[in-house]
């Protein structure tokens, strides 16, 4: 039996590894200036539009003040736009704003790009195991058990089997 050798046997590790190579894929295939978060951010609002900073930071797993940053730093760079709710005066709804949804899809294709960086050495099967494992390491070990941590629907299992 292979021994692995330290630090290569702690799941921890391996985790911050792939996060490299995940940030690395990302800057050079998508986006220097756009981070993988704020892209999520400009997806969750083209899905959502009109969703407030809170609906944000729940859909994404931010804290308040992380949201807050990344959504004036869209704002500052016209890709998102922040009108007052008229049905609650003391909410801001946000929305993609034109620049937006054209840089949205724009990047589109080169996130698909390093999805496919990232698992194309795994088959479909494989692919929809480890987002399940993933999904379970980030359920059993999240500070908020009512914050959504499992895949959104578009990366289920059934989806990917599909593909």
């Amino acid at each position: 039996m292979d021994v692995v050798p330290e630090p290569h046997a702690y799941t921890g590790f391996l985790f911050r590894r792939a996060q490299q190579s995940h940030v690395a894929a990302w800057q050079r295939n998508v986006s220097a200036t756009i981070s993988s978060v704020q892209y999520g951010v400009l997806s969750v609002l083209a899905r959502v539009p009109g969703a407030s900073q809170r609906q944000l930071g729940d859909e994404l797993d931010l804290d308040r003040s992380t949201i807050a940053e990344i959504v004036g730093r869209l704002e500052r760079r016209g890709l998102i736009e922040r009108v007052r709710d008229l049905d609650d005066r003391r909410r801001n709804a946000l929305r993609l704003s034109a620049l937006g949804e054209s840089e949205l899809e724009r990047l589109h294709p080169a996130v698909d790009a390093v999805e496919h960086i990232l698992t194309d050495a795994l088959d479909a099967k494989e692919r929809a195991e480890l987002r399940r494992l993933l999904a379970l390491v980030l359920t059993s070990t999240h500070m908020d058990p009512g914050s959504p941590v499992s895949p959104p629907a578009s990366l289920s299992a059934s989806q990917d089997a599909t593909e």
